[in-house]
């Protein structure tokens, strides 16, 4: 059972991450003449060094709880939640814009209650077809008009972001459940999980980095490096750093929080906020307002959110 002081926190610490979340979307829009998997690698060793600090001083404590199933467990959520997610979205973002990418990554309230339907604590699959229905119905008309919009002989390319698009919805679920399940038998608390999963995913990142520095040929290496300013670099590495701290380690702690006092179909309705922030990052970064043609798509989705809560309660207190 879950108290109410205890889905009240837990529904707090799911917006929190989901607002650092969505300033992800961000990084790849604001670094164009990066490659998808530099700003995926680059983050997420910063991640794993902002990790190191956190975990040595606490390292005694939690080396001997760690077992070879916790290692296993580790390895497949950083890569199914970030490594390979996040190079998905990077890719998608440059492709077919962040908007239309944070939008299609919003099905995640849709399909992490759908794969969740038989855990324990989930609402039942009919309670939650119709707003499930409305957030759908937003993110397709949003989605609708975008697809409208592509250019001439940019067709394939497109598709093909959207396809990975789905592809990193797909990782996200997963994740989202897996860790959801592992983390409430474990032995580790939010906090510890958090910082075990930073130095997993900032080792893994680094062994690719370096395996796909060292697969390149010598030529094509270093052939982009010049052409890239200095300071491009130094933003490159402020913006990845801002991210690890924020977005990775304190938005992980934070999803995790969350998880621990809310039932996994629950947070998976409430992922829908990380792609409104997205959605409101970018109207900032673009400095305008959103048009009326996204204002209804985006109420759509809010509705669809408000009235699964109202349900969730309904479910609960019946």
């Amino acid at each position: 059972m879950h108290s109410r002081s205890s889905l009240i926190s837990g529904f707090g610490f799911a917006l929190a991450a989901c607002a650092l979340w969505g300033a992800i979307f961000l990084v790849p829009a604001m670094l164009p003449e990066f490659s998808p998997l530099q700003i995926t690698f680059g983050r997420f060793v910063l991640y794993g060094v902002v990790a190191l600090f956190i975990f040595l001083p606490q390292a005694a404590q939690l080396l001997p709880k760690l077992k070879k199933a916790d290692i296993w467990h580790l390895i497949w959520l950083a890569l199914t939640g970030n490594v390979v997610y996040f190079a998905l979205v990077a890719t998608s973002v440059q492709w077919i814009g962040m908007a239309v990418t944070s939008l299609i990554v919003g099905l995640v309230p849709v399909t992490v209650p759908l794969l969740g339907r038989n855990t324990s604590g989930a609402i039942p699959l009919r309670r939650m077809l119709a707003p499930i229905a409305l957030i759908l119905a937003g993110i397709v008309l949003i989605n609708a008009h975008a697809l409208t919009a592509v250019p001439e002989g940019s067709q394939s390319r497109y598709l093909l972001g959207v396809l990975l698009a789905v592809l990193a919805v797909i990782c996200w679920s997963r994740y989202a459940l897996d860790n959801t399940r592992y983390l409430a038998q474990s032995q580790f608390n939010g906090t510890q999980w958090s910082t075990l999963w930073g130095l997993v995913v900032g080792l893994i990142s680094a062994l690719l980095w370096a395996l796909l520095w060292l697969m390149s040929p010598e030529t094509d290496a270093h052939a982009d490096v010049p052409t890239i300013a200095p300071a491009r670099w130094q933003m490159f590495w402020l913006l990845n750093l801002a991210v690890a701290i924020f977005s990775s380690w304190l938005g992980n702690w934070m999803w995790n929080a969350a998880s621990e006092r809310l039932p996994i179909t629950f947070v998976g309705q409430l992922l829908v906020f990380e792609t409104l922030f997205a959605l409101a990052y970018h109207y900032l970064y673009e400095q305008r307002l959103p048009q009326a043609s996204e204002l209804a798509p985006i109420a759509l989705i809010l509705a669809g959110v408000v009235w699964s809560l109202k349900r969730f309660k309904a479910v609960k207190t019946a």
